[in-house]
């Protein structure tokens, strides 16, 4: 069914709020938002209590080549996956099966991070069981000005979508100095140079202050990470703001890092509304964590960084780093832990906090075509029971999921 209209609902549209309201979308496409809408010929859902949002939005994952993940994720509300590194055969089968099904969530993926011969995330995979090391080896090494071009070229090739830097030496994580490589500032540069000619937004990872202070003298576009190993620091904050930087703090993965998070983490996982879409096994890894910080590491540096920066005007967007098999980071529900601790944690109203699940990560990569509840995008859809604007967990509430006006059929939960 890709023609219905939903009656007599909060629409959280992806900016504001319309009580009582009604959508009536055509072929997948949202016709008309508003109030006394007249649905027609066309089946009629009328849900009051309940809250219609954009699909939302994770805009930090790692989903490998698991199609089990697409599926997981979108059963908690995810219709657009942000992939932030992957092999290059790995992504571009997601976006295929993205393409031919409308059951998992569309894909968006930088495939191949600008990587470096020994550095972030190599340096860490290659410890993991499993998998094997000629994965590394087609990493792209971008160590020179000239490497940085040829980089951009294959992005431009290969279709990615937007491009990430990797600048991680280890330092918020404990690891001794030497051990993890990383390119130089000016290699960063000229990778953003090269990206930003060619349109690309440029994302980067670093968790220790210094790695971020270095990214954002390279002019990057928005930060995939918040660091937590040093508090904020004036300096700091003129950085990000020199370039407008917005940031994707994942407080649920760092506090997966440092342990903190842990009693959230196994919180969430008794909740009924989260049990029900997950496999033992992930229920599992929500009860671990990985414990990996250096000393004077802190997850509430990270919290109050959201806190800092918001104040500073600058966006905050939402998004998970969910990794297969990785402790306390399961996809689907990790999103939902986020859009909590940004809420509950940081003090974000909660209307930011889905702003940054939807419309305004749509807008900061130039998808003008979701993220919101709009004439003419389109119907990615969300409704959830109750009212998410006053209840952040709310969002568990799901009782029905769209993309491209296509309803999930899938049942809750799965063995």
């Amino acid at each position: 069914m890709t023609s219905f209209a939903i009656t007599n609902v909060r629409i959280f549209d992806g900016e504001n709020v319309l009580e009582d309201a009604d959508v009536l979308v055509e072929d997948g496409i949202i016709k008309q938002v508003g109030h006394g809408l007249n649905p027609s010929n066309l089946p009629n859902i009328s849900m009051p209590g309940h809250t219609l949002l954009p699909g939302l939005i994770d805009a930090h994952s790692h989903p490998d080549r698991e199609v089990k993940m697409l599926e997981q994720s979108y059963r908690f509300g995810i219709t657009t996956l942000m992939d932030m590194h992957n092999v290059h055969e790995n992504a571009v089968q997601l976006k295929t099966w993205a393409q031919e099904r409308k059951d998992i969530p569309d894909i968006k993926s930088c495939h191949y991070a600008a990587t470096v011969k020994n550095g972030w995330p190599a340096w860490v995979e290659m410890k993991l069981p499993g998998i094997e090391p000629a994965r590394f080896e087609d990493y792209p090494n971008v160590n020179s000005e000239e490497a940085a071009e040829a980089y951009i070229q294959k992005a431009i090739e290969g279709k990615y979508d937007y491009i990430k830097l990797m600048h991680e030496d280890g330092r918020a994580l404990g690891i001794p100095e030497g051990q993890i490589s990383k390119p130089t500032e000016a290699v960063q540069e000229a990778v953003v140079r090269a990206a930003h000619q060619r349109g690309f937004k440029v994302v980067a990872h670093a968790l220790s202050l210094e790695d971020t202070r270095q990214v954002l003298r390279a002019g990057v576009d928005g930060m995939a990470h918040t660091f937590f190993d040093e508090p904020m620091t004036p300096e700091m904050i003129e950085l990000h703001k020199r370039n407008n930087v917005w940031v994707n703090p994942t407080l649920a993965c760092l506090g997966a890092l440092t342990g903190d998070a842990l009693d959230i983490s196994k919180q969430f996982s008794e909740d009924e509304r989260v049990k029900n879409k997950l496999s033992t096994g992930d229920v599992e890894l929500m009860h671990h964590c990985l414990h990996l910080k250096a000393p004077g590491a802190k997850w509430e540096y990270a919290i109050d960084n959201v806190r800092q920066l918001r104040d500073a005007g600058l966006n905050i967007i939402c998004g998970s780093d969910a990794a297969p098999g990785a402790p306390g980071s399961v996809f689907g529900v990790n999103l939902h832990i986020e859009m909590y601790l940004l809420a509950e944690k940081a003090g974000m109203p909660t209307q930011e906090v889905l702003r940054g699940a939807t419309s305004l990560t749509a807008d900061l990569f130039g998808w003008n075509d979701r993220g919101r509840i709009a004439e003419g995008l389109k119907a990615d859809l969300l409704l959830v029971e109750g009212n998410p604007l006053s209840n952040i967990t709310d969002t568990l509430n799901i009782k029905g999921i769209w993309r491209d006006g296509v309803k999930f059929q899938g049942h809750q939960g799965f063995s």
